[in-house]
């Protein structure tokens, strides 16, 4: 039996529903990790069918090495963790098994190079600037205008992402990014994006103004087929998303339409192919569905696999897997009749996770349908990062109003004990 090899950074939800997709093909699969404790490569063992030990997953050369050393013909290379996408493409490349070039997701990841791509390619989007002193704010607000959003050029999960209505508040949001990126464990800010040093330069784009959608796309053979829209009715300016549904609860057939358009011919513009990405969007009053991030490479974060799932019959990590293995696409099944919801639920303050309580509380509400918790003890959580600790997957709701006082019910019983770090 051939094997594909899984690649993963740190520990993840993912990895196990990856390596379920991967056996479901027929494959044996591996796991590439960096040295693991104990505890977790027995817990791993029951998942995988075996292990590759390599001193940095983000080294393709050494990766594809350590599986040409294994087996002179795999089957494929996968992972849907964000940081490493673009190596474990190359190193795809290495052994002759990549789907679609490494190239691509390095300039996917590059969220400057991604506004500029689309803006080539006719399709609409904020006016952006990069900022890479704190001297440079009055000028980049007239370039940009403003209210305006400052991000790292190439972060996930809302990292350090800012609102700023002044050039003072752009001031200091360079200086709050300066200081805080140099402290994250993730080590994809302590390496160039092109030439760019994103501890140092980072991303403003004008504010868009307008209803928040996700779209995922599937892009098999140079054809971009989009699996469903999801709606973000329930947004707080700190932590961005705290519910979702899919579909829409208002969402016309011609605006569904618009929303699929733009995320197809975002992901065909940057060059995807044989691949996923998933896609958020605002539908702005001026300038109608516009990208806001492109994720490539790997499907919605989360237990949003799990929302479409449940509202498409479609699995779309399995599909993912598929993409990525040249595989035939998996069965489809039938989603349910209903909308269905997603609440998302964070820790408060900064420190190591040590217990949550309460999800089994929720898990009992006559509206819930699962509870997904996707972090673990040990795990440091933050106020900086967008980090969906406790999923709520949920239907029978009538409208938003109803899925906020779910949110709120579910809120009050679920508890998060951290330690300081």
């Amino acid at each position: 039996m051939n094997t594909a090899f899984v690649v993963r950074e740190t520990a993840g939800q993912w990895i196990t529903d990856v390596v379920a997709a991967v056996r479901a093909t027929g494959l044996r699969a591996e796991v590439v990790t960096e040295p693991l404790e104990p505890a977790e490569l027995a817990q791993l063992a029951e998942v995988v069918d075996g292990f590759i030990v390599v001193g940095d997953v983000r080294d393709a050369e050494s990766v594809a090495a350590a599986i040409r050393a294994r087996t002179p013909l795999p089957a494929g290379v996968v992972t849907a963790a964000e940081g490493i996408v673009a190596s474990v493409a190359r190193a795809a490349e290495l052994l002759g098994v990549a789907r679609c070039p490494a190239s691509v997701f390095t300039l996917a990841h590059n969220k400057f190079a991604v506004r500029q791509t689309l803006a080539e390619a006719g399709l609409p989007g904020p006016r952006c600037a990069l900022i890479s002193a704190e001297s440079e704010a009055a000028s980049v607000a007239e370039a940009v205008g403003l209210p305006a959003i400052v991000k790292p050029v190439n972060g996930a999960a809302s990292n350090l992402v800012r609102t700023v209505s002044t050039v003072d508040e752009l001031a200091a949001a360079y200086r709050l990014l300066a200081e805080r990126l140099p402290l994250s464990e993730d080590a994809r800010y302590h390496r160039l994006v092109g030439s760019i040093d994103p501890l140092k330069v980072f991303l403003v784009e004008g504010l868009l103004r307008g209803p928040e959608y996700a779209v995922d796309v599937l892009v098999r053979d140079g054809v971009a087929e989009p699996v469903a829209v999801v709606e973000k009715p329930l947004i707080d300016e700190r932590k961005f998303e705290l519910g979702m549904v899919c579909p829409p609860l208002e969402l016309s057939e011609k605006d569904t339409e618009r929303l699929f358009a733009a995320a197809t011919a975002a992901a065909l513009a940057l060059g995807l192919d044989n691949t996923c990405a998933h896609l958020e969007l605002i539908d702005d009053a001026e300038l109608g569905p516009t990208i806001v991030e492109v994720n490539a490479g790997r499907p919605a974060g989360g237990a949003q696999p799990v929302l479409l799932k449940l509202a498409t019959g479609i699995d779309v990590i399995a599909e993912a897997v598929s993409l990525a293995l040249g595989t035939p696409p998996p069965k489809r099944g039938v989603g349910l009749p209903v909308p269905v919801g997603y609440l998302i639920f964070y820790a408060e303050g900064t420190g190591r996770l040590v217990r949550v309580e309460g999800t089994d509380e929720v898990a009992d509400l006559p509206e819930v349908l699962e509870v997904v918790t996707i972090v673990r003890p040990g795990q440091l959580l933050t106020d900086d990062q967008e980090i969906y600790a406790v999923n709520v997957l949920a239907a029978g709701f009538a409208d938003t109003e109803d899925l906020a006082a779910l949110h709120a019910e579910a809120a009050k019983l679920i508890r998060f004990e951290l330690e300081e770090s």
